[in-house]
């Protein structure tokens, strides 16, 4: 996608047919020159069986292309019909007690159900078939948002028959298994594949090696399914395919999804208590999965309509949210929604254009966004500092843990990414994969389980390496290891005798400083690491806290904000830029400084002194 793409997630279907020409006037006016349209619309093209009316779209599709406006189609299996549902209704999902998810939301379907694919497959062929016929459509949204709404993990009868073969392809055979799952804990032991069931709601804890395969097989099937869908439109079609991921999702391994796919896209919303670097960190995120540009697909312009409690956004706000995507690496911006909806589930939710039909300041506003984003050069995010992650060990951390109050998202990672964003670096995610060599630091944090392939990559880094507590605890069975990995010690030149979860504020000393230790202690036996800090209270009293070798700092708990920003000092690096501004280094040299803020900042970036509008941006040309 070479063009800035501004646009809007547009529903006809849900107004009347003589509002097309007025939706297409206002969009032409803000400068939208891209819609999303058709992924929710499967009813609405397919009334029955077999029986395709593309006449809505074709008119929505052809005044759009007399406007010079670009379509992205998104495929409707997100939400089959009523009449589908009526008909198979083996089709819908289970939860983990075996009761029927029932129709009357979306993303009801089952991944493994053989007869929705049929169906699935046959509504993706008319909408391939018929659409690559149009110039204006310039790619593909396979389904929608996988994995929404908890449906990841299906439990249902397909499921069941499904996960039975996915074992039988892994595992030689049942004795493999029953070793691999230590299934002779509590007399579990499987004497052949039918007797093995997915992990439904039980007395106590799943063996955690089973539910660690079924979130591997669940992730499986979503990826399955796209790529069949995939290559469906491909049959039809050479235009680009996408699938817009989540904010904060970790259920569906997206790097994996992300190599089915052209181009990445996700949808920017507001899963919690606003903080700007959180955004920015799905954003690098996205960046990373296939380290190119991405496509925001849908940025909330103001107020959401499933959160507890649905907040407003200043209208001059969603200046920010797109500048900051823009710098972070993408190259579009896709709102949704186009109109607010008087009716359904997302009635609360804010538009460009009004319940009435009028445009709203969100509306007005983004106008003059498009006009001044395309004023600034948004370069490509260089190369700094990498921070380690895999999807599985986001399941690993959902199981049994030292301590059930940690997130290895919220508490291991964002702490230290933050840290990092407030000196001003630049961060990439890294991947078992990637090549390392461009980096300054690494940080792997808290990754339950770190294969031998990527322990050699880090044996061989020439930057400096940051890990914290519970790195390589497991294996990958979701087991822990009897037996250390010599790669994990000859790195970090330590042994983890024991730990603990913590409940209470414990203390370390480091640099002459006390800091909190979160989460997790370990007892730490520093036999080839020089003694840099300690824990000066609780249980591992005067025992190592931080310790290091050659380049490779350990550091034995999880380390807060603060204890990070001290982290990242003590392994030489210093803040580039006064708090409140965010900073974004450029591969052509020059910077951006967004401000997050509803309020004109002053502020010192490297040496310029400076003033940023509230959610504004500013380019500067050299760092000097």
């Amino acid at each position: 996608m070479k063009t800035k793409l501004y646009g809007v997630c547009y529903y006809p279907e849900h107004w009347e047919k003589d509002r097309l020409s007025e939706d297409i006037r206002i969009m032409k006016n803000i400068g939208i020159n891209v819609a999303r349209i058709g992924e929710f619309a499967w009813s609405i093209v397919e009334k029955e069986p077999g029986t395709y009316d593309f006449s809505l779209f074709d008119r929505v599709i052809t005044g759009l292309r007399k406007n010079d406006i670009l379509v992205i189609i998104g495929t409707p299996t997100a939400t089959p019909p009523v009449w589908l549902v009526k008909r198979h209704p083996d089709l819908l999902q289970k939860d983990e007690m075996g009761n029927t998810r029932h129709i009357g939301s979306r993303r009801h379907y089952c991944f493994n159900s053989d007869r929705y694919l049929e169906y699935a497959e046959k509504i993706t062929e008319a909408y391939a078939k018929h659409f690559s016929q149009f110039e204006n459509v310039i790619g593909w949204q396979i389904d929608n948002e996988y994995g929404c709404h908890e449906t990841t993990v299906c439990y249902c009868e397909n499921c069941e028959r499904a996960f039975r073969k996915w074992l039988k392809k892994k595992y030689a055979n049942i004795t493999e298994l029953n070793r691999s799952w230590g299934t002779v804990f509590w007399s579990h032991s499987y004497s052949n594949w039918e007797e093995i069931d997915p992990p439904l709601k039980t007395v106590s804890d799943v063996n955690p090696a089973l539910w660690l395969d079924y979130q591997r097989f669940s992730s499986d099937s979503a990826i399955n399914f796209h790529k069949k869908m995939s290559k469906i439109v491909k049959d039809y079609s050479d235009l680009p395919i996408t699938h817009n991921l989540m904010v904060n999702f970790t259920e569906i391994d997206y790097k994996k999804l992300s190599s089915e796919i052209d181009f990445v896209s996700w949808d920017n919303y507001i899963p919690g208590e606003y903080d700007h670097d959180l955004q920015a960190m799905n954003h690098d995120l996205m960046r990373s999965l296939k380290d190119r540009k991405f496509v925001v697909m849908e940025q909330q312009p103001g107020r959401v309509n499933w959160r507890k409690i649905n907040e407003f956004h200043k209208p001059e706000q969603l200046e920010f949210w797109i500048n900051q995507s823009f710098a972070h690496g993408a190259n579009g911006t896709i709102i949704f929604r186009y109109r607010q909806l008087p009716y359904g589930s997302e009635q609360f939710h804010s538009g460009l254009v009004d319940y009435s039909g009028e445009v709203t300041s969100r509306g007005e506003s983004f106008k003059e966004i498009i006009e001044r984003n395309n004023k600034i050069e948004f370069n490509y995010p260089e190369k700094e500092i990498a921070i380690y992650i895999d999807y599985e060990n986001f399941w690993i951390d959902r199981t049994q843990g030292i301590n059930n109050y940690f997130d290895l998202l919220n508490n291991g990672i964002f702490p230290i990414y933050k840290a990092i964003r407030s000196f001003g670096y630049n961060v990439d995610f890294v991947f078992t994969n990637t090549d390392l060599s461009p980096y300054k630091l690494v940080v792997v944090p808290s990754a339950y389980y770190l294969n031998d392939s990527f322990l050699e990559k880090l044996l061989t880094f020439k930057g400096k390496i940051l890990i914290t507590a519970m790195t390589s605890l497991k294996d990958e069975n979701n087991n822990i290891k009897t037996e250390k990995s010599k790669l994990f010690y000859e790195l970090t030149g330590v042994k983890i005798k024991d730990f603990g979860g913590i409940n209470t504020v414990e203390k370390l000393v480091y640099n002459n400083q006390s800091f909190e230790a979160s989460y997790v202690c370990e007892l730490v036996n520093a036999t080839d690491a020089e003694i840099t800090g300690s824990f000066s209270s609780g249980v591992f009293e005067s025992s190592p806290a931080v310790t290091k070798k050659n380049n490779t700092m350990y550091v034995a708990t999880v380390p807060n904000l603060k204890f990070s920003q001290t982290l990242l000092k003590m392994l030489g690096f210093r803040s580039r830029k006064s708090s409140g501004v965010e900073i974004v280094i450029q591969k052509d040299g020059s910077f951006l400084i967004l401000n997050p803020s509803k309020k004109k900042i002053s502020t010192k970036v490297f040496q310029n002194e400076l003033e940023i509008e509230p959610y504004q941006c500013k380019q500067k040309i050299s760092t000097d």
